[in-house]
């Protein structure tokens, strides 16, 4: 998704932003030259999860700001409102200046979504998203992500063509995750490290490809490595290895009429067993410390039947696994199954209604209804 804004910024913006001042003759040629544009999403809906009562929300609005300054500098953000506890909570989602090196690469610095996989990147705007929620491990919530959704540091990143197909890379160095010490949360990553808690900087990358013409098949690989420990202390060495895959295959299947959009991750991140961490009674304090997260997901949409109400309405269907090392406080095992039908009004607008049952190991399963109406602009 960050690509494809970027990709508008650079082609499509075509509107001057004028001058405030007349002054001088050279300021006014630059204000010509510099191009502006807001775009963004917005989303709202009603959840009931589980025993808890029936609410509407959540509801946000994320405006994307594109600013270009010549065809090779411009730069680019989002800000995330969203209803929170009865207040309004303000994230910066990414803030990045953009400098175009050459044909096959461009040069970000700032604040980034996370090249790791591709639901960061290409899925989690409203509008995008098949579904009213985040798959396990893939949302910002405290001790449920495994693996980063955004970096600050420098990214290098590009595209060029292979023979009949694709070839896209990423390559970053960011402050990376930083460790947490302190008995409940021993031993889970944390990714919001903007001030950096050590001299060690994370790097990683993903390269994927696409080996059809019609670039209706792609495949990535995502890494990182980082040390992750506060400096000074005797964490300081502990290191965390980050690996992803991802699959995605968007096609037209004549026979149904329709169109399917299969995606896939598989996020792992695995910290150095070698570290022992203050321990409660009955917990280890040296454990296998990997996470896992996967989701795999399928949307079908008869996009090219007669009937005008049924060519806008989309099957989609997606399973969720996340393991947590079982032996640390914040540990466990979750399963979550999602079917939802979708309806879109336009190519930017949708409404979703979802049926959704999670799944804690050894314990109950509890079902959710969403509905959630997302639109870009």
């Amino acid at each position: 998704m960050k690509k494809l804004l970027t990709a508008t910024c650079m082609a499509l913006l075509s509107l001057p932003v004028m001058a405030q001042e007349n002054t001088t003759e050279k300021k006014q040629e630059g204000a010509q030259n510099t191009q502006f544009m807001l775009t963004g999403f917005g989303f709202a809906g009603f959840t009931k999860a589980g025993d808890g009562n029936a609410t509407f929300g959540p509801t946000g609005f994320n405006p994307i700001f594109l600013w270009k300054k010549s065809d090779k500098l411009f730069f680019e953000s989002e800000l995330a409102f969203e209803m929170e506890g009865g207040e309004t909570k303000l994230n910066l989602e990414y803030a990045v200046i953009h400098y175009k090196m050459c044909s096959y690469l461009d040069l970000a610095v700032g604040k980034f979504l996370s090249p790791f996989g591709i639901f960061n990147e290409r899925i989690h705007p409203s509008w995008v998203n098949k579904f009213a929620d985040n798959p396990l491990g893939f949302n910002h919530d405290v001790g449920t992500m495994v693996g980063p959704m955004s970096e600050l540091g420098v990214e290098l990143a590009g595209g060029a063509q292979i023979g009949k197909g694709k070839i896209n890379y990423s390559f970053y160095i960011s402050n990376g995750p930083n460790l947490m010490t302190d008995t409940m949360m021993a031993g889970m990553l944390m990714y919001s490290n903007t001030a950096d808690n050590n001299g060690n900087k994370a790097v990683g990358g993903r390269i994927g490809y696409l080996p059809f013409s019609n670039s209706c098949f792609e495949i990535g690989l995502s890494g990182q490595f980082a040390k992750v420990g506060d400096a000074g202390t005797e964490y300081e060495k502990t290191a965390a290895r980050l690996f992803a895959v991802d699959m995605a295959f968007n096609h037209k299947i004549p026979a149904l009429k329709s169109h399917i959009d299969l995606k896939c991750q598989m996020n792992q991140v695995s910290v150095d067993k070698v570290t022992t961490y203050p321990a409660m009674a009955g917990m280890s304090s040296v454990f296998e410390n990997v996470s896992t997260s996967t989701f795999a997901q399928l949307a079908i949409r008869p996009s090219y039947v007669d009937n005008n109400f049924v060519k806008n309405l989309e099957l989609a269907g997606r399973y969720s696994h996340m393991v947590l090392p079982t032996e640390a406080m914040w540990g466990g095992e979750y399963t979550q199954l999602t079917v939802g039908l979708n309806y879109w009004l336009s190519w930017h607008s949708v409404i979703k209604f979802d049926y959704q049952i999670n799944q804690i190991k050894d314990g109950d399963s509890k079902p959710s209804y969403m509905v959630q109406f997302g639109l870009g602009f």
